[in-house]
Protein backbone atom coordinates (compact mmCIF):
# COMPACT_ATOMS: atom_id res chain seq x y z
CA UNK A 1 0.00 0.00 0.00
CA UNK A 2 1.51 3.29 -1.10
CA UNK A 3 0.94 6.33 1.09
CA UNK A 4 1.78 9.91 0.22
CA UNK A 5 3.57 12.24 2.58
CA UNK A 6 1.43 15.21 1.51
CA UNK A 7 -1.75 13.34 2.54
CA UNK A 8 -0.59 12.77 6.12
CA UNK A 9 -1.98 15.13 8.75
CA UNK A 10 1.36 15.10 10.57
CA UNK A 11 4.84 14.36 9.30
CA UNK A 12 6.45 11.25 10.73
CA UNK A 13 9.65 11.33 12.76
CA UNK A 14 12.97 11.56 10.87
CA UNK A 15 13.50 7.78 10.93
CA UNK A 16 10.28 7.26 8.97
CA UNK A 17 10.54 10.46 6.94
CA UNK A 18 13.81 9.18 5.41
CA UNK A 19 11.98 6.12 4.09
CA UNK A 20 9.77 8.19 1.80
CA UNK A 21 10.98 8.36 -1.81
CA UNK A 22 9.59 11.22 -3.88
CA UNK A 23 6.97 11.76 -1.18
CA UNK A 24 5.70 8.16 -1.31
CA UNK A 25 6.15 5.06 0.83
CA UNK A 26 5.07 1.45 0.58
CA UNK A 27 3.86 1.43 4.17
CA UNK A 28 3.15 -2.30 4.25
CA UNK A 29 6.76 -3.08 3.31
CA UNK A 30 8.10 -0.39 5.64
CA UNK A 31 6.14 -1.87 8.56
CA UNK A 32 7.60 -5.30 7.81
CA UNK A 33 11.15 -3.96 7.71
CA UNK A 34 11.13 -1.20 10.34
CA UNK A 35 8.40 -2.00 12.83
CA UNK A 36 4.70 -1.49 12.91
CA UNK A 37 3.40 1.94 13.77
CA UNK A 38 -0.32 1.42 13.35
CA UNK A 39 -1.20 3.91 16.05
CA UNK A 40 0.77 6.69 14.40
CA UNK A 41 -0.57 5.91 10.94
CA UNK A 42 -4.21 5.82 12.05
CA UNK A 43 -3.93 8.92 14.20
CA UNK A 44 -2.28 10.98 11.46
CA UNK A 45 -3.82 9.83 8.21
CA UNK A 46 -6.95 8.48 6.58
CA UNK A 47 -5.17 5.42 5.21
CA UNK A 48 -6.62 2.09 6.29
CA UNK A 49 -3.60 -0.16 6.05
CA UNK A 50 -5.25 -2.95 8.03
CA UNK A 51 -8.16 -3.13 5.62
CA UNK A 52 -5.72 -3.26 2.73
CA UNK A 53 -3.71 -6.02 4.47
CA UNK A 54 -6.84 -8.06 5.20
CA UNK A 55 -8.06 -7.71 1.62
CA UNK A 56 -4.62 -8.76 0.34
CA UNK A 57 -4.34 -11.65 2.80
CA UNK A 58 -1.20 -10.31 4.45
CA UNK A 59 -2.48 -9.09 7.81
CA UNK A 60 -0.71 -10.69 10.79
CA UNK A 61 -3.70 -11.85 12.84
CA UNK A 62 -1.49 -13.51 15.45
CA UNK A 63 0.42 -10.36 16.40
CA UNK A 64 -1.85 -7.48 15.36
CA UNK A 65 -5.43 -8.48 16.12
CA UNK A 66 -5.57 -5.80 18.80
CA UNK A 67 -4.80 -3.14 16.18
CA UNK A 68 -7.58 -4.41 13.94
CA UNK A 69 -10.04 -4.27 16.85
CA UNK A 70 -9.09 -0.64 17.52
CA UNK A 71 -8.50 0.83 14.08
CA UNK A 72 -10.39 -1.31 11.58
CA UNK A 73 -13.17 -3.27 13.30
CA UNK A 74 -15.15 -3.46 10.06
CA UNK A 75 -12.57 -6.08 8.98
CA UNK A 76 -13.15 -8.22 12.03
CA UNK A 77 -13.10 -11.98 11.43
CA UNK A 78 -14.07 -14.11 14.43
CA UNK A 79 -12.25 -17.13 13.02
CA UNK A 80 -8.94 -15.35 12.41
CA UNK A 81 -8.86 -13.00 15.40
CA UNK A 82 -6.30 -13.88 18.11
CA UNK A 83 -8.80 -14.39 20.95
CA UNK A 84 -6.22 -16.00 23.22
CA UNK A 85 -4.01 -12.92 23.36
CA UNK A 86 -6.32 -10.01 22.52
CA UNK A 87 -9.85 -10.72 23.76
CA UNK A 88 -9.73 -7.61 25.93
CA UNK A 89 -9.39 -5.47 22.81
CA UNK A 90 -12.75 -6.75 21.59
CA UNK A 91 -14.38 -5.80 24.89
CA UNK A 92 -12.85 -2.33 24.74
CA UNK A 93 -12.96 -1.36 21.07
CA UNK A 94 -15.57 -3.47 19.31
CA UNK A 95 -17.91 -5.36 21.65
CA UNK A 96 -20.28 -5.82 18.72
CA UNK A 97 -17.90 -8.60 17.61
CA UNK A 98 -17.88 -10.32 20.99
CA UNK A 99 -18.10 -14.11 20.92
CA UNK A 100 -18.84 -15.67 24.30
CA UNK A 101 -17.35 -19.01 23.27
CA UNK A 102 -14.11 -17.61 21.83
CA UNK A 103 -13.49 -14.89 24.44
CA UNK A 104 -10.51 -15.56 26.73
CA UNK A 105 -12.36 -15.32 30.03
CA UNK A 106 -9.38 -16.65 31.97
CA UNK A 107 -7.10 -13.82 30.85
CA UNK A 108 -9.42 -10.91 30.03
CA UNK A 109 -12.48 -11.12 32.27
CA UNK A 110 -11.49 -7.78 33.77
CA UNK A 111 -12.18 -6.06 30.42
CA UNK A 112 -15.78 -7.26 30.39
CA UNK A 113 -16.30 -5.85 33.89
CA UNK A 114 -14.71 -2.56 32.92
CA UNK A 115 -15.95 -1.92 29.40
CA UNK A 116 -19.06 -3.89 28.50
CA UNK A 117 -21.26 -5.00 31.34
CA UNK A 118 -23.97 -6.19 29.01
CA UNK A 119 -21.67 -9.12 28.13
CA UNK A 120 -20.91 -10.05 31.73
CA UNK A 121 -21.45 -13.73 32.48
CA UNK A 122 -20.89 -14.67 36.14
CA UNK A 123 -20.46 -18.33 35.21
CA UNK A 124 -17.61 -17.61 32.79
CA UNK A 125 -16.03 -14.68 34.62
CA UNK A 126 -12.61 -15.38 36.19
CA UNK A 127 -13.54 -14.55 39.79
CA UNK A 128 -10.35 -16.05 41.18
CA UNK A 129 -8.11 -13.56 39.36
CA UNK A 130 -10.36 -10.56 38.63
CA UNK A 131 -12.86 -10.17 41.46
CA UNK A 132 -11.37 -6.75 42.09
CA UNK A 133 -12.63 -5.60 38.66
CA UNK A 134 -16.22 -6.39 39.62
CA UNK A 135 -15.87 -4.44 42.87
CA UNK A 136 -14.35 -1.51 41.04
CA UNK A 137 -16.44 -1.32 37.88
CA UNK A 138 -19.73 -3.11 38.46
CA UNK A 139 -20.29 -3.79 42.13
CA UNK A 140 -23.99 -4.41 41.50
CA UNK A 141 -22.91 -7.66 39.79
CA UNK A 142 -20.78 -8.85 42.69
CA UNK A 143 -21.70 -12.36 43.74
CA UNK A 144 -20.58 -12.96 47.35
CA UNK A 145 -20.40 -16.70 46.72
CA UNK A 146 -18.05 -16.35 43.74
CA UNK A 147 -16.02 -13.32 44.83
CA UNK A 148 -12.39 -13.99 45.79
CA UNK A 149 -12.56 -12.53 49.28
CA UNK A 150 -9.15 -13.82 50.30
CA UNK A 151 -7.28 -12.08 47.50
CA UNK A 152 -9.53 -9.14 46.64
CA UNK A 153 -11.37 -8.03 49.78
CA UNK A 154 -9.28 -4.85 49.57
CA UNK A 155 -11.21 -3.87 46.43
CA UNK A 156 -14.55 -4.04 48.22
CA UNK A 157 -13.15 -1.87 51.01
CA UNK A 158 -11.82 0.64 48.48
CA UNK A 159 -14.53 0.72 45.80
CA UNK A 160 -17.77 -0.42 47.37
CA UNK A 161 -17.55 -0.50 51.19
CA UNK A 162 -21.35 -0.58 51.41
CA UNK A 163 -21.05 -4.26 50.42
CA UNK A 164 -18.78 -5.23 53.32
CA UNK A 165 -21.55 -7.02 55.22
CA UNK A 166 -21.64 -9.50 52.30
CA UNK A 167 -18.28 -10.88 53.40
CA UNK A 168 -19.49 -11.70 56.87
CA UNK A 169 -22.41 -13.59 55.31
CA UNK A 170 -20.08 -15.77 53.25
CA UNK A 171 -17.52 -16.65 55.92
Amino acid sequence: MIIELKKLRKKPCDKWLRLFKKGKLDVHQAFKEHGQEYRWLYEHSNYDLIKWQVENNCFDWEENSHCLAKYSPSCFDKEKFNWKKYSGSVAYYCPEHFDKEKYNWKRDSWAIAQYCLSLFDPKLFNWKKYSWAVARHCSHLLDPELYNWEKDSWAVVEYCPRLLPLKSNTV
